[in-house]
């Protein structure tokens, strides 16, 4: 969990899927985002990459071959790769890897 801090804010960031799962206000401790009750919905505020939204049977069509996604794609189950960390700031990266090219036959970086 990558941890960023400043005068007004504190932010959480998972590094699976660069999720931000935390932004609490310091001086209120309000917290702005949804803390993933599973009772409802087990995500905070999800990478939604390639697509956003279902496909048809979890399936679509390129170059004549078939490939199945899920909802939504697959960066927010991955583990992206933590580039640079400050007190105020994060990079985080994901690439194409064989597993990726299953899914989605395209070279990317995010």
């Amino acid at each position: 969990m990558i941890t960023l801090e400043n005068d007004y804010l504190i932010v959480k960031i998972k590094e699976e899927g660069a999720e931000l799962v935390s932004i609490v206000d310091k001086k209120t401790d309000y917290e702005f985002l949804w803390q993933a009750d599973e009772k409802y919905w087990a995500r905070h505020a999800p990478v939604l990459f390639p697509i956003v939204g279902k496909l048809k049977d979890d399936t679509y069509q390129y170059d004549d071959k078939e490939y199945h996604m899920t909802q939504h794609g697959f960066a927010r189950d991955l583990p992206f790769h933590v580039q640079n960390v400050t007190s105020n700031s994060a990079s985080l990266y994901l690439k194409n890897t064989d597993e990726t090219h299953e899914k989605y036959p395209f070279e990317f970086s995010l």
